[in-house]
């Protein structure tokens, strides 16, 4: 896959330094992501806390008998993602206006001491690389617009808490627990690609500020995930 993707590179007139600082960029989104995933991993970070919150949250909803408040506060995060999915579509049209402007778009940043100039093609395949995560981040927000709806659904379709329905209100607390879950996931991951495509705006000035943005982000994600003191705050001793 490496040598291919070389060889497509190499035929836009890249520079083996881009080259270098696009292969990064890919192995520290796609291999992040998939790091990320590991189980085990995903216990110990601030999503897994989160996920353990959602699990005492729905209970304590199905133990209520007025759910008002919890289809409010799953709204609001609905809306939440919402606009970061309009943003994205924004974006992505803004993105599209300068495909072909490669001229116009270098003699803005030509007065930079330290910007590279790239060819036509190269320039388009750094927006093209853009919209792409703008446009992973929209189905990502997208998809987590709606299953918070959802979720919303499975709140209100909660039993009514009485003694005789303990065990069916657990079990359906446990599922709609879930599947809030996977919509603060796939939040997430749409956000992920929100700091990441920052990190890709430095490649437009040099393929070393590019390398340098990408580490500088990862960094950045990997404490907010696994080391920031939000997440002691909200694993506390489960930690």
């Amino acid at each position: 896959m490496i040598p291919t993707l070389a060889a497509m590179l190499a035929s836009i007139e890249a520079t083996p330094l881009d080259q270098l600082a696009f292969v990064w960029f890919l192995a520290c989104t796609l291999g992040y992501n998939e790091i990320a995933s590991l189980p085990a991993l995903a216990r110990r970070s601030l999503i897994g806390a989160i996920q353990r919150q959602r699990v005492r949250w729905m209970a304590n909803m199905a133990a209520r008998g007025d759910r008002f408040v919890d289809i409010v506060l799953v709204g609001n995060l609905a809306n939440g993602n919402s606009f970061f999915a309009s943003t994205s579509v924004i974006l992505l049209g803004a993105l599209s206006a300068l495909l072909g402007s490669g001229e116009k778009g270098q003699a803005i940043i030509a007065g930079l001491p330290f910007a590279t100039q790239a060819s036509p093609l190269l320039w388009n395949l750094k927006i093209l690389v853009l919209m792409a995560v703008f446009v992973y981040a929209f189905f990502k927000f997208a998809w987590a617009f709606r299953l918070a709806h959802y979720t919303m659904i499975m709140v209100g379709a909660t039993p009514i808490a009485t003694q005789a329905t303990a065990g069916v209100c657990a079990e359906h607390a446990g599922r709609t627990a879930r599947l809030a879950g996977l919509a603060g996931e796939h939040s997430n991951l749409g956000l992920r690609a929100y700091y990441f495509a920052i990190a890709g705006i430095g490649w437009f000035l040099h393929p070393l500020l590019f390398i340098a943005t990408t580490t500088w982000v990862l960094l950045i994600v990997l404490r907010r995930e696994y080391f920031s003191r939000s997440l002691r705050a909200i694993a506390g001793s489960s930690l």
